[in-house]
């Protein structure tokens, strides 16, 4: 397999899990939607600054979008406290709505 194409697997693998759509990662590192479909099509592969910026958005080191052996079992190890972190603020945001719309339906319910 080519770098370009453990790349792009690579950066649609990590871009899905952080929950980015190529429009959103586009407007993160400040560039156009066509940017990144371009890379993730192979039309085009992006220079070190914006790898290390795409790298920065989707909270991983710049190396993982290289890794032809890449897993989730090998992003957590590298990364284990960002891991945790970032999972934990997600749960207890899913949560904190869960219960925000359960009162305001129990007190709807009320009046």
């Amino acid at each position: 397999m080519t770098t370009q194409k453990i790349f792009i697997n690579n950066l649609k693998k990590y871009r899905k899990q952080a929950g980015y759509t190529q429009a959103q990662l586009a407007v993160l590192i400040d560039k156009s939607f066509n940017y990144i479909n371009g890379i993730e099509c192979g039309v085009s592969f992006p220079p070190p600054d914006v790898i290390d910026k795409i790298a920065e958005i989707l909270k991983i080191k710049p190396f993982q979008l290289f890794d032809e052996n890449g897993s989730t079992r090998n992003i957590i190890s590298s990364d284990r406290e960002t891991f945790i972190s970032d999972l934990s603020k997600k749960i207890i945001s899913t949560m904190e709505t869960k219960i925000q719309k359960d009162i305001f339906e129990a007190i709807k319910d009320i009046d």
